[in-house]
């Protein structure tokens, strides 16, 4: 006999991961609260909790489908809202190690927007959502269960703390914790999902209640980034929307991304690796930007007016806690989003793959009986599995680095970096093959993709013409 579905959930984190969560919950649940450290912004403010707002985030088209999907129209408001499409590769000066990839007619659209659009448009939608209400200025501080891991512990709510007196939802409603002596309330609940980031407790709170810590990944490429928001001179863009550069290790580890955001702004990142990472003064940055390899990009911003400061963020490498592989898991706890496994900012994919496993986690628990033997862990294992796509191009792609450092590599973690290699190379001049490898960088085709024969052979075979040493101008259909 199946147990009911769960009435209450309740979701700690408030960033993108925990409202896409929030939305996706409420057709499955009577009620989701989301509690959150921070207060949210009555503007697109970037928010305390989130400093990596500061830096470029992406939107791939996997991410765009899943958004949409959980709140239909929601790419046209943010465009409404200034965000600016990007079409790939035709809107893209994209220097790679071995050249300029040709600006092939447009396969892929990007978002062009900063993380605080993102963010506010999503909140603004669940703000208008009955079945969900926010519990800001709080954090969470451990699970509340009954039992132990050894008898298979069930998750039955949350201890939260107020950050401040008076703490209530958005709405005004007190929550129904019940008061304890440490100063702790307890927040009852039939689910918890931990949507918490990097900093995620889960593998202490899992500790406490007797169960192992998980296993974990960690690849660290040794990156360091830095990202100024400008306003560019008129005509200073051309016919482009966007420039990339690749580092090209062990010639030059200093890369850049220079991307557009509404308020006709231009979000600038600059990574580098090793020692030589991009400074924070303004002087510094600068010349950081003048000694990349190709000049395209200082001349495009040298005139350019800041419109904020510069600021640092060095919490780039990949890791994964491997909740999936635990033999025990406690009944109504999940933990998704960065809290399972974050990674190196540079590709773009924790926000669509924050999205996709919301999606999937209600899929899951709206087709999959909650008493059925093993739901819990099958639950954590549907949650944990939509981040292998983003895992194996992020680590495939950062291992290759000299200098790397990694914890615990498994086979499934490695691809062929020579094959890798000559696919991206032979991309720059062969519209299937860069479509292929876009399409597994926007996490609409798995990486295996490249290994089909088709695509194995125009690899090995090449396509015949000049490596391109100078920006392209964009081809049409």
């Amino acid at each position: 006999m199946s147990a009911p579905p769960p009435r209450h959930a309740v979701v700690i984190g408030g960033s993108l991961a925990g409202m896409c969560v929030a939305r996706a919950l409420a057709d499955s649940v009577d009620r989701v609260t989301v509690v959150e450290r921070d207060r949210f912004p009555d503007s697109p403010t970037v928010r305390k909790g989130v400093p990596q707002a500061h830096h470029l985030h992406v939107l791939v088209t996997a991410g765009q489908r899943a958004l949409e999907q959980l709140f239909p129209g929601i790419i046209d408001e943010l465009h409404g809202a200034g965000a600016v499409p990007v079409a790939a590769p035709t809107d893209i000066l994209y220097l790679t190690a071995t050249g300029w990839r040709q600006r092939f007619p447009a396969t892929h659209r990007l978002v062009g927007a900063s993380r605080e659009l993102i963010d506010w448009t999503v909140h603004k939608r669940l703000s208008t959502d009955e079945r969900i209400r926010f519990l800001p200025g709080h954090d969470a501080v451990g699970l509340c269960s009954a039992g132990s891991g050894a008898d298979g512990a069930a998750v039955t709510g949350v201890r939260l703390r107020a950050r401040g007196a008076g703490d209530t939802t958005a709405a005004g409603a007190p929550a129904d914790e019940t008061a304890a002596r440490d100063g702790t309330e307890e927040l009852p609940a039939d689910l918890v999902v931990d949507a918490s980031g990097r900093g995620s407790r889960a593998p202490d709170w899992l500790a406490a209640l007797g169960y192992p810590r998980p296993a974990e990944t960690r690849i660290d490429a040794g990156l360091g980034y830095a990202s100024r928001r400008y306003i560019l001179p008129d005509g200073a863009a051309g016919d482009w929307k966007n420039i990339l550069i690749l580092p090209d290790p062990p010639k030059s580890g200093r890369g850049a991304v220079l991307y557009p955001i509404e308020g006709d702004r231009w979000m600038l990142t600059l990574g580098g690796l090793g020692d030589d990472k991009p400074p924070t003064d303004d002087e510094g940055f600068l010349e950081f930007v003048r000694g990349l390899r190709s000049p395209v990009l200082y001349d495009a911003i040298k005139d350019a007016r800041p419109d904020s400061p510069v600021h640092g963020f060095l919490q780039t490498s990949n890791h994964r806690r491997h909740y999936e592989s635990m033999r025990t898991w406690p009944r109504g706890f999940v933990v998704v989003g960065d809290a399972i496994c974050a990674f190196n900012p540079v590709y773009g994919h924790g926000m669509s793959v924050a999205a996709r496993t919301a999606i999937a986690l209600a899929e899951h628990l709206r087709t999959r009986p909650s008493g059925a033997p093993g739901f819990d862990q099958d639950t954590q294992a549907v949650a944990s599995r939509c981040a292998d796509a983003a895992w194996l191009v992020a680590t495939g792609a950062d291992s290759r680095i000299p200098g790397a450092t990694s914890t615990r590599p498994g086979l499934r973690d490695r691809f062929s970096h020579r094959y890798l290699s000559r696919a991206a190379d032979v991309a720059n001049r062969d519209p299937h093959v860069a479509k292929v490898l876009t399409d597994v960088m926007h996490l609409i085709a798995p990486p295996t993709a490249l290994l089909r024969p088709g695509v194995m052979a125009r690899v090995a075979r090449g396509r015949p013409g000049p490596q391109l040493w100078e920006p392209p101008r964009p081809e049409t259909a």
